[in-house]
């Protein structure tokens, strides 16, 4: 269950592209189109998602995680947010009868709405790729959009030791030489003051009373607020560019699939998914969520 505001999701960092695949539902000649949902689609993409680590060559690809995502609308400039409730929700997850409803169903107008999320975890954590897809069906038309998000590396500031102060002393002998010594990290009123608070760990209403306490909202997505720019770091830039290029390709070959099964003309699909396939090749990272309007 994600958040999404008025810059995008919270919590997935910035969306740097986007490649939509939409075309006419058109029958084979001489057939007629089987109904399926696109449920349907998105099941047999989640099934190619969780193969994308078995490639013909041994070249390393990490395991992604596959899940389904249930994102919430949320207005700009909200107070609060809160997590849903109901019948349908057990231990703040959406029920799996509940995704597939609102797969099949909430695509146009209010409501929430489904994404099936592919995130690698790479750099020891300081770096998370996500490749989001939408399937959408309107009229006769099939929509499956896929986007790259990008979180970036986490600043220096949390990753990095505090540096011990220094002071420039005089020498006992050579008293006209210096030389230079580390102070101590913590001040001695800091070590009081942790001192006469330690026993009040156990009394949570007075150690707040005495030192406060971070009340952190939903829906803890602070993580996009202190990491840096991915763009950055050349490698970490490489990485989230050639991300796109297998996990799209998955996405159309396992919706050409699916099309093909159930009597659709995949002809149009096919060639909108080759010059998609070649445009991702020269991918570049833009502002995917400004939009110029």
């Amino acid at each position: 269950m994600f958040y999404a505001g008025p810059k995008g999701i919270l919590g997935l960092g910035t969306r740097w592209g986007s490649w939509t695949l939409a075309e006419e539902l058109v029958p084979q000649p001489g057939k007629e189109i089987h109904d399926f949902r696109t449920w349907d689609v998105v099941r047999k993409i989640h099934e190619q998602l969780t193969l994308l680590e078995r490639g013909s060559l041994k070249s390393g690809f990490p395991k992604p995680t596959v899940k389904h995502w249930i994102v919430v609308p949320v207005g700009e400039g909200a107070d609060s947010v809160t997590r849903p409730e109901g019948d349908t929700i057990v231990h703040y997850q959406v029920k799996p009868h509940e995704i597939q409803r609102i797969c099949n169903e909430q695509q146009f107008g209010a409501g929430n709405r489904h994404y099936l999320g592919v995130q690698f975890t790479l750099w020891d954590g300081n770096l998370v790729l996500t490749m989001m897809v939408t399937v959408t069906s309107l009229h006769h038309t099939l929509r499956v959009e896929v986007t790259g998000h990008a979180l970036g590396p986490v600043h220096g500031l949390f990753s990095g030791k505090p540096a011990a102060k220094t002071k420039v002393v005089s020498k006992s002998v050579r008293f006209w030489e210096t030389r230079e010594i580390k102070l101590r990290l913590t001040e001695t009123h800091d070590i009081v003051r942790m001192a006469v608070r330690a026993p009040l760990t156990w009394f949570p209403p007075v150690l707040e009373f005495l030192g406060g306490k971070l009340v952190l909202p939903e829906p803890f997505g602070l993580r996009h607020v202190w990491a840096g720019p991915l763009w950055k770091n050349r490698f970490m830039a490489d990485d989230a560019i050639r991300m796109a290029t297998p996990v799209l390709r998955a996405v159309h070959n396992a919706t050409i699939k699916v099309l093909d099964e159930h009597n659709v003309d995949t002809e149009r699909f096919t060639n909108r998914s080759l010059v998609l396939s070649g445009g991702v090749q020269e991918a570049s990272p833009r502002k995917a969520d400004v939009y110029d309007a």
